[in-house]
């Protein structure tokens, strides 16, 4: 059909080619659609480039390539390693000074404590611990995802501090010891689990899924750094400090330095980062409460997942308040060899854990995935009750030691892995939120539940009961992690996985 020539130039838009604006060299030879082929190489100006590009020699300019920052959610296709821990370094430095002031403070309470008050104080500070992380966490639940994470961290660090400060004062002036000793401990085991949750979610906000598939087992790496030199240091310090006749106690001045110094510099270092934002809009209680756990309820396999923890955490706790109960039991109420014990078998599981970290951890992530990964910590636990229970009914330091150590090996690590990259898939703006719910409700929950289950044991003085009941409590914790494992790949199409993108406050210090 022929055109009418008045018509409108649809491709007016383009600029005309003259003469005398093109260069000759840069002119690109129109072929005739009647030609099979052109007698002129279309491409000719290519040779004419190169040619003067190799003229200029050294001379020659490099394009700049700018580097866009990423938007939350972005996965990149490539991703140096370097450039990443470049990012998390701070991260790592952070969580390897909170876990090694929390375990050298909670190795060194928890021993006073038995050596003050014998094994049965244990009854009481099991559930006032899990209550603790319980209130804890619901007074931060309302802001910690809201608000800038970097200023939360610092707000929650200076209190810890203060409130330590306030305990050692009273162990000093000799003021109820065993209550100040007991407060210490409480707040040494909300150190090795609420703060490290709040560097996690900063770590989650800089990192996408992607990233932190390359990144988190190596942050995980450095906990192990800073808990091997807790551990290190609550391991000699018995011997060390008798010589130099100081007193044992004087380790739990570790943990307020600790979080003074974490307050001031992290805030510092990551201002202006993704880590520093919190998101814009204001929720009440009930809201926030509301956001997490709908999302919990409404994505099926977290459900299963929670579930699943906290009957794998309940058996686990059991096994933990086990052996600190037949160890006390076993040895006395002789304050440095408990220190030696308990920092002696928590070296030979982190021994292991770091093992597993650099030789399998990557390997087993790549082949069975975050949810097979998943299904080894309540495995774990079943096979701790049952070597709990013969170490029990024999009265065996060595075998106890062993049950606790199966237990620890995937907690700290590949479990730990697998629940970092499983929080990542969580949008930004209830990540912290859900963590709390996946995390800290499973083990605060077993703090509560293993003191009625040891009770038991005293009961009867049979502590091998204590480790049938939790063993039985463990194995009911696989089923629902083999549905977490079958749900998996429908979850990720969940529209509640969905990214949005939202206003931010940044934290500048």
């Amino acid at each position: 059909m022929a055109q009418d020539e008045d018509a409108e130039d649809v491709w007016d838009f383009l600029p005309k080619r003259t003469s005398e604006s093109t260069s000759p060299a840069l002119e690109v030879p129109v072929s005739n659609k009647s030609e099979t082929k052109s007698t002129d190489d279309p491409w000719d100006f290519l040779a004419t480039r190169k040619a003067e590009v190799q003229a200029r020699g050294d001379e020659a300019i490099v394009p700049e390539v700018v580097i866009e920052r990423r938007e939350h959610g972005e996965f990149r296709s490539e991703m140096g390693g370097a450039s990443l821990k470049r990012r998390a370094i701070p991260m790592a430095v952070a969580l390897a000074a909170i876990f090694f002031a929390g375990f050298v403070t909670e190795v060194v309470a928890s021993s006073q404590m038995i050596a003050l008050a014998g094994t049965q104080s244990l009854l009481y500070i099991y559930p006032l611990g899990g209550l603790g992380l319980i209130l804890l966490g619901l007074a931060q639940f309302r802001f910690v995802d809201q608000a800038a994470r970097l200023r939360v961290l610092r707000y929650v660090s200076l209190a810890y501090a203060l409130v330590f400060v306030v305990a050692l004062v009273f162990i000093s002036a000799g003021i109820t010891p065993i209550i100040a000793t007991g407060l210490i401990w409480l707040l040494a085991d909300q150190l090795n689990f609420l703060v490290p949750l709040l560097i996690w979610s900063l770590a989650g906000d800089e990192f996408n899924v992607a990233e932190g598939q390359k990144i988190f087992g190596w942050l995980v790496a450095w906990t192990y750094v800073g808990q091997f030199l807790g551990l290190g240091v609550a391991f000699v310090s018995p011997s060390i400090l008798k010589n130099l006749d100081v007193s044992l106690t004087s380790l739990l001045i570790i943990s307020p330095i600790v979080c003074v110094g974490i307050a001031i510099w992290l805030p510092r270092v990551l201002r202006g980062s993704h880590a520093a934002q919190g998101t814009a809009k204001a929720e009440s209680y009930p809201e926030s409460f509301k956001s997490a756990w709908g999302f919990i309820t409404g994505v099926p396999i977290w459900r299963y997942l929670l579930s699943a923890s906290m009957l794998s955490f309940v058996g686990g706790t059991t096994i933990v308040m086990g052996f600190s109960v037949g160890a006390g039991d076993i040895i006395g109420r002789d304050a440095q060899e408990l220190q030696v014990l308990f920092a002696g078998a928590w070296l030979i599981g982190l021994a292991g854990c770091l093992a597993i970290q650099y030789f399998f951890a990557e390997r087993i992530a790549a082949k069975i995935g975050i949810p097979g990964t998943l299904i080894l910590l309540p495995i774990a636990a079943v096979i701790a009750g049952i070597v709990m229970t013969v170490g029990a009914a024999m009265g065996s330091v060595a075998i106890i030691i062993v049950a606790i150590t199966v237990w620890r090996l995937p907690r700290w690590s590949l479990d730990e892995n697998a629940r970092r990259g499983a929080l990542a898939l969580v949008p930004d703006e209830r990540r912290t939120r859900v963590s709390f719910i996946i995390d800290l409700l499973p083990v605060a929950t077993g703090l509560i539940m293993a003191a009625p289950i040891v009770a038991v044991g005293f009961v009867f003085d049979r502590f091998w009961i204590s480790s049938i009941i939790a063993t039985l409590i463990a194995v009911a914790a696989i089923p629902l992690s083999i549905k977490v494992i079958k749900g998996w790949e429908d979850s990720l199409m969940n529209w509640r996985l969905r990214r949005r993108k939202q206003n931010r406050t940044l934290d500048f210090g």
